[in-house]
């Protein structure tokens, strides 16, 4: 692949943050580390958890509540920083449905969240260093479409 064919560093990550999300929401939790640095941090609001196991858990606990019947969307991804081998990047990503009930065509979000992430490359791979998530709840009466991909 020559240079002009590599994605460009937003699809890169985009596709990280994407596969992740996959992962936490399809997978229960299952090999959510594998897309962290062992030294990483990921911080819900005021909790802070560090390390693969610690963040591994945190996402695992989503098997604890039965099965994940649910569609994620990762949307507006911006590049906030990138310098070598090193980018930071904002994102949404919008959970829709909730555990074990398929959604509907037309549903209300479960949750919208904004995500701040910084990123390493090691060797092909953009790993996540740091994550900060920020839940915004909304209101009950807010319908969006749900993609049908």
């Amino acid at each position: 692949m020559n240079q002009d064919q590599r994605p460009s560093l937003r699809e890169e990550l985009l596709e990280v943050v994407t596969a992740l999300w996959f992962a936490i929401d399809h997978r229960n939790g299952a090999g959510a580390s594998g897309f962290f640095l062992p030294h990483a941090e990921l911080r819900f609001a005021v909790r802070a958890f560090y390390g693969t196991a610690e963040i591994d858990a945190v996402y695992a606990e989503r098997a604890a509540r039965g099965p994940r019947v649910s569609r994620h969307v990762v949307t507006n991804l911006h590049v906030t920083a990138a310098a070598g081998d090193r980018a930071s990047a904002v994102s949404t990503v919008i959970l829709f449905a909730e555990d074990g009930k398929p959604p509907r065509p037309t549903v209300n979000p479960a949750m919208v969240g904004d995500v701040t992430d910084d990123f390493e490359r090691h060797g092909d791979r953009w790993l996540i260093s740091s994550r900060r998530i920020d839940q915004l709840f909304i209101a009950p009466t807010t319908v969006l479409a749900v993609p049908t991909r």
